[in-house]
């Protein structure tokens, strides 16, 4: 992998961690339960599971020279990601749902897509740090 896309991983992971970490604090003052800080963490660890399995196909497809292999793995790969989500919803919903709260869970999943829109700004950030060193 380059270094560019370690880095592009890094800046989303730490776009999702952060939008979970403002999530925890909000949460603290607008409905602190332990359920919800549980489902907020769960939906994170999930949306990073979620995005380090399309890094790793998305890298692993453009080393591929065969259009029709590159959409083959990314058509499977999106099923598969998503049936595991849905299937782990299920299981909380049905059996842990005095855990983890599942509104909590979806909302920690949503990080994923924070995590894109943050990233431009935290790639600027650390561009600034990187540049006064």
């Amino acid at each position: 992998m380059e270094k560019a896309t370690k880095d592009l991983i890094a800046e989303v992971s730490a776009g999702i961690v952060i939008f979970t970490a403002a999530l925890l604090l909000g949460s603290l003052l607008v409905y602190p339960r332990a359920s919800v800080y549980a489902g907020l963490l769960l939906g994170m660890v999930l949306a990073l599971a979620m995005f380090l399995s399309m890094a790793m196909v998305l890298d692993r497809s453009m080393r591929s020279q065969n259009p029709g292999t590159v959409q083959k793995r990314g058509i499977i790969s999106a099923a598969i990601r998503y049936l595991l989500l849905i299937a782990i919803l299920v299981i909380v919903i049905n059996w842990f749902s005095d855990r983890f709260n599942p509104v909590a869970v979806v909302i920690g999943v949503l990080g994923l897509k924070a995590g894109a829109f943050l990233q431009p700004v935290i790639h600027r950030i650390a561009s600034r740090k990187e540049n006064k060193s």
